[in-house]
Formats: structure tokens, sequence, C-alpha cells
């Protein structure tokens, strides 16, 4: 049997970014016009999102939207990490033995995503991205992740090393000498669209649509000896706030691309096609397979924003909320909905107004505050200081239904105990931190 870098001593395949184009959907295309509508699309449903939220509950829901980043981006790849993993990963909970490789693929992926929201991407940060990008989710991983088929141990924010090729599915990627040239060409291209995107109009939503192309070239690279999915989808979700969309994180494009997997992958695969004679563009490979992804993942895009926007339209969700706390939880006082309820609205409240909220006594109220704390539905940055809206991954099968598939958000009383008792830890150590270092 022959292997892959035996494959590439016998053809002579992809050496030349040239044969990456198109990289973009040219204005001058009969379909660029529907897919800039798409974009359009897009752009509304995703800003109609951010501006039901005040600020303080965006930053619960972004919090939340990481986990589930993760949890859909590791299950395309195979992996499993429940919402459970990922919470207790998060809280440095120490799990079995079994578990722990789970929760530090976990803890990598939501370092990687919030690490990628403090960065800015332009022709010239672009590849620098990319590779610290891959350097930040590879540190907090073990060894035994980190170790290749052919038992080497892969180095976190290097492309891959001469005669290291790869083929997937029947895909064979560029030669692993010359990388360069074609991300110098990646970034030229996709970089520029990016600051061309900050004009707004028409070249904002022309950044749209090239950033869903990048993500199919960039896996069509495929830079890197392992991580690159995660590392494409987590640079596309980049690339939209570069472009405006989704700037505060309030939707997974991860989740859309997990619920269609098997349509995910087929459009990936398709988009590697050559070109299908004289009316499919100019360039190497197809561009009408290269619109189809980009519509595809326009559409999927539109209904993650659309779908969190229905979640959180009040009078359905204040209806979830006192359902919970009134018929689900009958060990917490249903008042306990009145307190959430006002935090979702305004965003945050002084803890002394939770007697006026709830009507109750101040020892009463304060217990019924401090149960919600314990559990995580409220939060504080220290110990008597104000609260907001949070969402715990236990209740979130009443309280947002269907974002995680309904068995996986089950929890055991135990693992309850434990996530509480860890809230609660890492709550004073943060708190003893800041006092520490002098931050209000």
């Amino acid at each position: 049997m022959i292997g892959i870098n035996e494959v590439y001593k016998l053809v002579d395949f992809y050496d030349d970014p040239v044969q990456m184009e198109p990289l973009v959907i040219d204005g001058s295309r009969p379909v660029y016009n529907s897919l800039i509508g798409l974009a359009h699309e897009l752009s509304e449903a995703s800003a109609c999102l951010d501006a039901a939220l005040v600020p303080s509950t965006a930053k619960g829901l972004s919090t939340l939207v990481e986990n589930m980043n993760c949890y859909y981006s590791n299950l395309i790849e195979g992996h499993k990490t429940l919402p459970i993993d990922i919470e207790e990963a998060l809280q440095e909970v120490t799990e079995k033995a079994d578990q722990k490789d789970l929760q530090s693929l976990a803890f990598a992926h939501v370092e990687a995503d919030r690490w990628a929201k403090q960065q800015s991407l332009t022709k010239k940060t672009l590849l620098p991205f990319l590779l610290d990008l891959h350097r930040v989710f590879c540190q907090h991983l073990p060894e035994d992740l980190l170790r290749l088929s052919d038992g080497s141990i892969m180095k976190p924010g290097e492309f891959r090393p001469i005669n290291k090729e790869v083929q997937v599915g029947r895909h064979l990627a560029p030669k692993a000498e010359t990388l360069g040239r074609f991300l110098e060409r990646y970034t030229n291209v996709y970089g520029q669209r990016l600051e061309w995107a900050k004009k707004g109009g028409i070249s904002k939503l022309d950044g749209i649509v090239a950033s869903f192309a990048s993500h199919h070239r960039l896996a069509w690279i495929h830079p890197f000896l392992d991580g690159n999915g995660r590392v494409a989808r987590i640079t596309l979700d980049a690339m939209l706030r570069e472009c405006g969309v989704n700037g505060t994180c309030l939707w997974s494009m991860s989740r859309g691309f997990a619920k269609t997997s098997d349509d995910y992958k087929a459009q990936l695969a398709g988009a590697d096609e050559h070109r299908m004679g004289d009316i499919d563009g100019r360039g190497n490979l197809s561009e009408k397979r290269l619109a189809e992804f980009i519509e595809y993942s326009l559409r999927t895009a539109i209904d993650q924003a659309k779908y969190m926007g229905s979640m959180f339209a009040l009078e359905n969700f204040q209806a979830r909320v006192e359902g919970y706390f009134n018929r689900v939880r009958f060990d917490l006082k249903p008042v306990s909905a009145h307190l959430f309820l006002h935090a979702f609205r305004l965003g945050e409240f002084e803890r002394g107004e939770a007697s006026r909220i709830t009507g109750l006594s101040e020892r009463v109220a304060r217990d019924v505050l401090g149960q919600l704390l314990d559990e995580g539905f409220l939060l504080s940055d220290s110990p008597k200081g104000k609260v907001r809206v949070g969402f715990p991954v236990h209740a979130l099968g009443s309280l947002l239904p269907n974002l995680y598939p309904a068995g996986d958000v089950d929890i055991t009383p135990e693992q309850l105990r434990r996530l509480i008792r860890a809230i609660k830890h890492n709550s004073l150590a943060r708190h003893l931190v800041s006092k520490k270092l002098g931050i209000k």
C-alpha cells in the first residue's frame, strides 16, 4: 500500500497558489447578488439579537455560547465533551482519569475562543493569528492529545513541517514545502477583504461572503498537522466579528455546522472539486461549488441567529423561567423567578434590592439570592458586588430547550453539588486575587 508521502512523489499536485483560485466570488458573477442578499439578512438578524439584550445579560449569554462553540466544534471532530464536562473544566474540578482528556480539550477550546475575541484581523495580523490561535489551543492539551498517528508529538503553533503531507478524504492538501506561498495568498486576499469591510455598506457584506469562502480555503490548505477544523471555525467567528457580525457572540456558527454535520462535510468536500467546464468560473477549483458552500453557510448562520433571537423573545422566555421555578424546582422559592428575570431585563442590580423585588423580608430575600448565586442563576464578581444573570448548565433543558441535545444537559445531584462548591470556590478566589491587586 502506497503511503501519502509516496503519493506526492508520484503526483505533482498543489504546489502553486493559483491552484487555489477562486478565493472569492467576483462581483460580476450572477450568483454574487444573491449571496450579498443573504449576507445582509445575516447582518440584520444578528443585529436584532444584539439589540434585544442589555450588555450584562449579553455577557452572560456570550459565556454560554463559548461553551456551545466548544461542545459543537468538538462534536464535529468526533469528541463529545458534554456541557457538564465543559463547566467542570472551567471551574477546575478534578475528574476521573478517563474524563481528563475531554476536560482538557474543553478548556483548551474555550481558552482559544476567548483569546481570539481579543484580536484584530488585518492583512498583517491574519497569519500570526493562525499560528498563535493554534498555539493557544494546543498548549492546554496533555501530550497524549498532541500525539500523532506516527507516534510523533505535534508542536503547538507550527505549520506542517516539510515532508509531512496530508490527505483529507479524497483531497490531497498542498505540499508542506509550499504552505508559505499558499498562506501568503490566503492572508493577502482575505485580510484585504476584512479591512475593506470596516467601510460598511456593500464592502461589509462582501467581507461576510468572503469570510465563509475563507473558511473552506483554510480547511483546504490544511496548514497544521492536527486541529485544523477547530482553528478554522474559531477563525471564521473572528472574521465575522471583524465584519461587524455577532460582535457580542450571542449565537454559535459551530452549532449550526454540527446540527447539519453531514451537509457541512459534504459541502466542504464539494468545494474541493475542480472547475467543471467553461461556465464554472475561471479558476482551478469550482466556483459553483464554492458558491454553494457559501450559500449553505450563510443560511445556516441566519438560522442560528434567528433561533437565538426566538429563544430570548421576552414573553416566551419569561414563561419558561416562571414554569421552571414554579413547577420544576420545588426546592427553590417561586419568587426566585422574579430575581432571575429582573437581572435578565435590567442586566444587573444591587444585592440589597432583593427584598424590594421579591416582597420578602431582608433575611429571607438574602437566602433566596444566595441560593441563586450558589447555583449560577445569578453571577457576581465579588461577594458584595452587583449581580447579573447566569445560565447554569443544569437548567438549560428548561430555560433554553434544544440548545444542546436533551440528554446531554442532564446531570446527577452529586455533579450539581460539586459544581456549586466549585462556583463558590472560584468566586472567592477571584475576589481575593482582585483585592490583592487592587482591582475593583
